[in-house]
């Protein structure tokens, strides 16, 4: 699995309710129609363990394989969507990076 994770904040002016509003609305029907794109999770950052940085949320985007995810940059190049629809002016990306996954999973 291929996961591209991000970590970032709400633009400053834009309130919680304005972002949450665009994202759940707007944003994730916008991504449900990249094709290879599999599932979305969002992780609202509640504190720190270690460190100082924090994140409004740190989001992770599957995909089947790296394949699958040039695929989709590349569908999403042909097919950008408008300034009013996606994140400029609303999302102050920290991190954005591709990632290799392994799970493990314990059961209990």
């Amino acid at each position: 699995m291929v996961k591209a994770i991000l970590g970032y904040d709400i633009v400053q002016g834009m309130s919680v309710e304005d972002y949450e509003r665009w994202l759940k609305e707007i944003h994730l029907p916008d991504l449900s129609k990249v094709p290879g794109l599999n599932k979305v999770v969002l992780n609202t950052v509640k504190g720190t363990v270690r460190g100082d940085k924090t994140f409004y949320r740190i989001a992770e985007l599957h995909y089947d394989s790296m394949e699958a995810f040039e695929k989709a940059m590349e569908w999403r190049k042909k097919n950008p969507v408008s300034e009013e629809r996606g994140p400029e002016g609303k999302t102050d990306f920290k991190f954005y990076v591709v990632c290799e996954s392994e799970e493990f999973s314990f059961s209990k």
